[in-house]
């Protein structure tokens, strides 16, 4: 489970992922997603209705339908795939809920937060979809591993 990301957001990380791996020549089914990732079938049109609308990935319909990614991999940064499902409040807001926690007013958390919160946005923002793709490769089973404990 995590604990930055809500569960549509790790399922959107890893279908782009999935489609960055096995599109290329064909549209993917939603089915195969589904399956492959263990994640719920209309959980996840959903979330590739979001990403679709956010120009991440593409839907065509009809007998060749299915999805692919919008770019090219190394065009599509993980922080566009989160931005999308989760905003950014996530790493805006108080870690603890504070309304008014700042600089100016920080709760118990917050300079240690800040300094995490700088780590995990470069992170997303200079890791793409094609860098993260290569690092899992041959790694796909370890992605359902992790959902169906989930």
């Amino acid at each position: 489970m995590s604990i930055i990301f809500s569960k549509s957001c790790e399922y959107g990380i890893q279908s782009v992922l999935y489609l960055a791996k096995v599109s290329g020549e064909r549209p993917v089914l939603l089915k195969e997603i589904s399956t492959a990732l263990n994640i719920p079938h209309h959980f996840l049109s959903k979330i590739l209705q979001t990403l679709t609308k956010n120009e991440i990935v593409v839907s065509h319909k009809g007998f060749n339908g299915g999805f692919e990614l919008a770019k090219k991999a190394s065009e599509i940064n993980i922080i566009d795939v989160v931005r999308a499902i989760d905003g950014e409040s996530y790493l805006t807001d108080c870690v603890l809920g504070f309304p008014d926690c700042g600089d100016d007013n920080p709760c118990p958390v917050h300079n240690t937060w800040s300094k995490s919160k700088n780590i995990i946005l470069d992170m997303l923002h200079n890791k793409t979809v094609e860098k993260l793709s290569k690092e899992l490769d041959g790694k796909l089973n370890l992605i359902k591993t992790l959902t169906k404990t989930n």
